[in-house]
Order: structure tokens, then sequence, then C-alpha cells
């Protein structure tokens, strides 16, 4: 995974960008490509025959690895099982996203396919695998870990020391408390305060969080 050291090409090339999906989050993502300078949204693949463009961008709808070749893929789709069965089908190279209104502090990890969204934090030495979705005003903290294909939904809160499995989801407004482990495939709903650590498959909800169902162990 990439070292994430600067927003700026200094030789102001464009990077051109497609995204795999159309609909109102592939819409905050494109706000992301068109708030830097040097990166440009080509193309967006949807199959929904009823978007026609994205914001003013043509929708091709179905995917042909032959068109745009040199362009970065983005999966601008916020379900995490679709996006991770989405990448077995996609032959571009996955880029990166980052607003430039979010902070990431040195030296954080940032994996192929993530997007960071606006106003989001993540503190020093923090490690994001690949495709996974930092959402609006995010704050996560000082050496935290998340698996591939998580999604941390807006104002949520990962404390310091953090572990988070693949494919886990992360309700809007939750909070993790400090060196809690979440387990894969979880998910938190809107709101959880979670104070101890979570098994694989597990819902949770409330404050503080109680396991309403649960599939595995950690």
């Amino acid at each position: 995974m990439p070292l994430v050291k600067s927003q700026c090409n200094p030789l102001m090339e464009t990077t051109k960008f497609i995204l795999i999906g159309g609909g109102g989050h592939a819409r905050v993502v494109s706000s992301i490509i068109e708030a830097q300078e040097t990166s440009h949204l080509e193309a967006v693949f949807d199959s929904n025959t009823k978007i026609e463009t994205l914001d003013g961008v043509k929708n091709f709808h179905e995917y042909k690895p032959d068109l745009f070749p040199n362009a970065l893929a983005i999966i601008a789709i916020g379900d995490n099982s679709v996006r991770k069965q989405l990448v077995q089908t996609i032959h571009h190279v996955f880029g990166v996203l980052i607003h430039p209104s979010a902070s990431i502090d040195r030296p954080s990890l940032v994996g192929a396919g993530t997007v960071v969204m606006h106003h989001a934090v993540i503190q020093r030495g923090t490690v994001i695998g690949k495709h996974v979705i930092i959402n609006t005003a995010c704050s996560v903290d000082h050496d935290c870990i998340l698996g591939d294909f998580v999604h941390i939904a807006p104002n949520a809160t990962l404390c310091g020391g953090v572990q988070i499995g693949d494919e886990t989801f992360i309700g809007a407004g939750a909070v993790v408390l400090p060196q809690i482990k979440i387990g894969k495939r979880v998910t938190l709903g809107a709101g959880t305060v979670v104070t101890k650590s979570i098994p694989d498959g597990a819902t949770v909800v409330g404050n503080p969080g109680k396991i309403i169902n649960s599939h595995g162990a950690i």
C-alpha cells in the first residue's frame, strides 16, 4: 500500500479516473475528483439504463476494459460485498481518492481503491486496506488498522488502536473505544458505542453496543 505524502503532482499532469457505479455515492466520489486541479473524471460505468450521465459525465453502462485504458478506476458503490465482487471484474489499475479537506497524518498507509471523503481525519500510524470508504467527517485516530472493503459511515469515530476486519460496516455516528478489535463482516448500527471486542459476522446496536446476532468468533 502506498505511503500517502501529498495530494499535489509536481508536474501538474492530469490523472484520469473512471467510476464503477453511478448512484448517489458516486456523485460524492466525483466531487472529490472535481475538487482536485490535477484530476479528471473520464467516464462512468453503471448498468442502470436510466442513468445517462453523472453530473454531466457520460454513463457507458457496460464496463469494457479497453475503454479509457490509461485511467485509474474507483468502485463508487457503498455496499462492501458488492465492491468486493466487482473488484474481480475490473481490469484497470485502481486509484486512491482523497478530498483536499481531509487530513491524513504521516506515516499513514492507504490502499488502492480507497476513498477518503470531505473533512475526514486520519491520525498518525494508521493503516487502511484496499477499497475502503472513509466517509464524510469521520475520525480515525492513531495506529488504527482497517481491513479491505471496510466502510466507515459519516461522522463515525474510531479511537486509537482500533482494528477493523474486512467488509465491516461502521454506521453513521458510531463510536469505537480505544484498542477494540472488531471482526470481519460486522455491522454497527448508527450511533452505536462499542466498548468491547466484536466477533466476526455480528450485528451490534445501542449504547453501550449489544450484539443482536452473531455468526462466528474472532
